[in-house]
């Protein structure tokens, strides 16, 4: 089975005041903080999606998969936006572990009983699907594809930066 993790990084980040693939975590972009989180997870083949002037994360994300299915086979899809710098390896690696043991699945990590990023998608998830313009979630939940829920240990999968108080508030102290 193979996974491609995908980082949605083409928001402009207008409320944070530059794009979020660009703000530095200690020095570390947080393309880079995502690329080091899914390298110690074990993950190999990762797509950054930086396309200019998309209006929404589904319309990245369906460019992503477009691009990447004209060039090879996947089982799934690692959805991992660009502004959850602080999800742990290991539920990347529980993610990819469930999603081997149920590849037809769609995977959601859930932190307190809170749903959160990133989630793994089957590649047989139709993304072409209308969305009525609410997106990858209302995709999900029309489709005919089982959704589980995978219990985690780990608050990174909340922690969304969307302003610079967020990033105050998440930063691990000195």
């Amino acid at each position: 089975m193979k996974v491609t993790a995908i980082i949605l990084a083409s928001g402009k980040g207008k409320r944070i005041g530059l794009p979020k693939a660009d703000i530095s975590l200690m020095g570390i972009s947080f393309i880079e903080q995502i690329r080091k989180i899914l390298t110690a997870a074990g993950v190999e083949d990762i797509f950054v999606a930086r396309y200019e002037n998309t209006p929404d994360m589904l319309t990245t994300l369906r460019m992503a998969v477009s691009e990447l299915k004209s060039k090879q086979e996947n089982s799934g899809y690692l959805v991992f936006p660009v502004d959850f710098p602080f999800v742990f390896a290991d539920t990347v690696q529980k993610l990819i572990k469930t999603h081997c043991q149920n590849p037809l699945a769609v995977l959601r990590p859930v932190f307190n009983q809170q749903r959160g990023h990133p989630i793994l998608i089957p590649s047989e998830l139709n993304l072409d699907k209308e969305d009525k313009n609410q997106g990858l979630q209302y995709i999900i939940h029309t489709c005919s594809l089982p959704v589980v829920d995978i219990p985690v240990k780990d608050s990174g999968i909340l922690k969304n930066v969307n302003t610079k108080e967020d990033l105050e508030l998440w930063m691990p102290k000195k």
